[in-house]
């Protein structure tokens, strides 16, 4: 009679799961997760409701801090962080940082860009800050509680700095007498975070060369923590730094061969990720690290240098070359302009490989100390936090040839943090991944040269790239709009060499006087000179007629084609939106002659293949609005809550 009765039906949790599939192991790991896997949770999905992201970053208040005493020089040279104290506060692109948070992939710790993938590496943090990135972990046991070397957090800074901030004390601004504050240390009943005002007004001297031994060690002291708080590990707190880096500081020569540069790259990742949430309204971590990244590698939103790409660096980091007297223009885009010229991105519009052999020869030692693990696969830990470093995902980076064989990040892999863990000892709570990062040499990334026969290679890798990856965060509107204004130093560049064209020529062909051509010809080249300088045009496949000149035909085609030219009031160049004057549809300021041998024309059959590629791509992306426009996005699938 058994066989005769039904099956019996799955008894379901509570969660509305038959218990049969129920199963302890994590969840398959896609080898190529995009940011559309991610739906909702990801701001990209909510274009239209998203805030502008606030750097959490106090580089302003380093800045207002500085060291000129040669003792203490010796001393930030001792610990390896001489380059980091001179590099100088640059104003955020908040726009632009925001734009770039909202192609992070925090599944992959990577930018999912039209031209692959990037990422910030551990080759950035040398060359930019000139931080030391091999050596042991930043993380280390307890040493504050009952039976520890410390009671409490206020003791342990009266035995390593020789002071804790007193409530009933009033503290003085030294650069402003009228300015005073009282300050008390934060977390409540832990009292286990300092005020970083509190270390600057306590700890800042002209000079420490009077000082003993043990005084000016506590000074050092408080400035590393006083630069840990503000530049290289900043929370969203804003005013704090938590001591428990306090104890590392206790042995000055031992905290020197920690991996500050891995710690802070490490905590730049997690800022990324919490940053892609969509009601995230502010993002810390090292910020200037992030904007001088995307400064040296892309073309979007770079600022102009007095001296392009030949900055003496003299003995510092790379960073230093964009310090604020270096730089000379820096453009104001929108968020919505920044989205379309990242989704617009071309491949000659990106610098792979920006530190250069001369750069090489520059930079100090500490640059290139730990250059045999820039390719290392391995797990970074800043203390409460681990984030894994994956140079296999970015090798066109390293100058070597993307490959399709990468591999997911560890399947078992969940990003914890210090809350509600006050007693947890993370030495011990991170032991598997202390163990592969000590053991960072043997995870070394290899990769194949890149090469004139390796071009093939690299379009396969874009062409399965973009069978996964979300490439496009914009789509057009109904109705594009008929006006237009330069949104970056070079499309400001370019307007310029038109009007400037245009008035040099005016007066030739309204007088025919041609007896001053010569140096209205003379000013033309001087202009196409000052534009080539500061735009990349590749002439690798123009023919020998374009340095010829134009011929006697063209001239003449050209001469009637222009005999009466529209001209556009050069003083508009500050208008905003409305500098170029809607004309109508299908009008052109400049109308030359569209002749079959134009030398400026080259037909798509002779171009080389990644340049057809690029232009394939230009003609196919569809046409977006400038900045004054928001348009919405249907990139990203975004399913609404359902109700229950």
């Amino acid at each position: 009679m058994a066989e005769n009765l039904p099956p019996r039906r799955k008894r379901r949790s509570k969660q509305g799961v038959p218990q049969a599939d129920v199963s302890q192991d994590p969840p398959p790991v896609d080898v190529h997760p995009s940011i559309a896997t991610l739906r909702g949770s990801h701001r990209a999905a909510h274009p239209d409701e998203g805030t502008i992201l606030e750097a959490a970053s106090h580089l302003l208040m380093v800045y207002e801090w500085p060291i000129n005493c040669p003792r203490f020089m010796e001393g930030l040279r001792m610990l390896g962080l001489d380059c980091v104290s001179q590099l100088q506060y640059i104003r955020m692109d908040h726009n632009l940082l925001t734009a770039l948070v909202e192609r992070w992939s925090p599944q992959t710790n990577s930018f999912h860009l039209p031209v692959g993938e990037m990422s910030i590496t551990l080759q950035d943090v040398a060359l930019i800050l000139g931080l030391h990135i091999d050596g042991p972990a930043l993380v280390g046991h307890n040493v504050v509680g009952a039976g520890r070397r410390w009671l409490s957090w206020p003791d342990c800074c009266d035995d390593l700095l020789g002071q804790h901030p007193q409530r009933d004390v009033v503290y003085v601004d030294p650069f402003n007498p009228r300015v005073s504050s009282k300050f008390r240390m934060g977390q409540a009943q832990a009292q286990a975070c300092l005020p970083l005002r509190w270390l600057r007004w306590t700890f800042y001297r002209d000079s420490y060369l009077d000082m003993n031994e043990l005084d000016f060690w506590r000074h050092l002291r408080a400035y590393v923590l006083f630069l840990m708080g503000t530049y290289l590990l900043p929370d969203t707190s804003g005013c704090e730094i938590h001591l428990r880096f306090l104890p590392l500081l206790k042995d000055l020569g031992l905290f020197s061969t920690y991996s500050l540069g891995g710690a802070v790259l490490a905590h730049l990742y997690r800022e990324l990720a919490e940053a892609t949430k969509p009601k995230r309204a502010n993002i810390a971590g090292c910020i200037h690290l992030l904007q001088i990244w995307c400064w040296e590698r892309l073309h979007v939103g770079r600022p102009t240098l007095h001296v392009p790409q030949q900055v003496s660096l003299d003995g510092l980091s790379v960073g230093y070359r964009w310090n604020q007297q270096f730089i000379r223009q820096l453009p104001a885009g929108s968020l919505s302009s920044y989205r379309d010229e990242l989704d617009g991105l071309l491949d000659s519009q990106v610098t792979w490989e920006p530190y250069t052999t001369e750069i090489m020869s520059q930079v100090p030692d500490i640059c290139l100390s730990g250059r045999f693990i820039w390719l290392a696969r391995v797990p970074l830990v800043s203390w409460t936090r681990v984030e894994w470093h994956l140079p296999d995902r970015v090798l066109r980076q390293f100058g070597f040839v993307p490959t399709i064989d990468v591999h997911p990040m560890e399947p078992k892999f969940v990003r914890v943090d210090g809350r509600g863990k006050s007693d947890t000892d993370w030495l011990v709570y991170y032991l598997h991944y202390i163990g592969l990062w000590e053991d960072r040499t043997s995870h070394i990334t290899e990769g194949t040269p890149l090469g004139d026969d390796t071009k093939h290679l690299i379009q396969h890798y874009l062409q399965w790239f973009r069978s996964w990856a979300t490439l496009y965060m914009l789509r057009p509107t109904s109705t594009p709009p008929t006006t237009y204004y330069p949104r970056s130093p070079s499309e400001r560049y370019l307007r310029q060499y038109l009007l400037d064209t245009q008035r040099a020529v005016q007066p030739l062909l309204s007088s025919n006087d041609f007896s001053d051509a010569e140096n209205v010809i003379r000013r033309i080249g001087e202009l196409a000179l000052d534009v080539c300088r500061e735009i990349h045009i590749p002439d690798d496949h123009y023919t020998e007629e374009v340095h010829t000149g134009f011929t006697e035909d063209v001239q003449a085609g050209f001469t009637e084609s222009i005999s009466t030219p529209v001209f556009v009031d050069p003083y508009s160049m500050g208008a905003g939106p409305s500098s170029f004057q809607d004309s109508g549809p299908g009008h052109d300021y400049f109308s030359y002659p569209t002749q079959q041998h134009s030398p400026a024309r080259v037909e798509d059959d002779i171009l080389p293949v990644t340049v057809q590629v690029e232009q394939h791509l230009l003609r196919d992306r569809p046409v977006r609005p400038p900045q004054h426009y928001t348009p919405s996005s249907d990139a990203l699938p975004y399913r609404g809550r359902r109700r229950r």
